[in-house]
């Protein structure tokens, strides 16, 4: 009885953490240097990151933040102003809200928790000389399988989504 009791409170506090974790999902800006004027940054280097290991995927990703940086007023080239690498993750995670945790009949199974494919995608702005972070979005939202258009609106809307927390110019 004590063991059934400890696990139920284990899978209480799991699903209270899970609902948590996916309010706070989205995109977060992780690190903002308030001291950087990013109106003077006018170009741009790509630098090395951490790859979408599918090569569609790291094309629509490095297609998308160029464009964002565009819409900025940034323009690719040397010498760079600041330098930009991306960094996709890609996890599964437990779902479970899909668990059950009736007893099942006799003879039959439980159903179990379903895994969730999650992809992370974090974007740097590094200063050329030292490579200090001033800025770092990362955004994380649920994958299935993907490819073509439907990839690429998927990638283009999330880019889209962290570049609203641009820092916009001082006045």
């Amino acid at each position: 009885m004590k063991r059934i009791l400890s696990i139920a409170c284990l899978l209480i506090l799991v699903v209270a953490a899970v609902g948590l974790a996916q309010k706070a999902s989205g995109v977060n800006v992780l690190v903002l240097d308030k001291a950087t004027d990013f109106s003077k940054f006018k170009t741009y280097e790509w630098a090395p990151g951490h790859k979408a290991l599918d090569p569609a995927w790291d094309k629509a990703i490095i297609d998308a933040i160029d464009k964002a940086l565009a819409a900025q007023g940034l323009k690719k080239g040397a010498p760079a102003d600041v330098l930009v690498e991306y960094h996709a993750v890609q996890s599964e995670e437990v779902d479970l809200r899909t668990f059950d945790n009736k007893a099942p009949a006799q003879g039959q199974e439980r159903a179990s928790a379903q895994l969730v494919k999650k992809g992370t995608l974090a974007i740097d702005l590094r200063l050329p000389v030292g490579r200090t972070v001033v800025w770092r979005v990362a955004g994380e939202r649920a994958i299935t399988t993907m490819a073509g258009a439907e990839r690429d609106a998927f990638v283009a809307k999330l880019v889209t989504a962290m570049f609203e927390s641009y820092p916009k110019a001082k006045k």
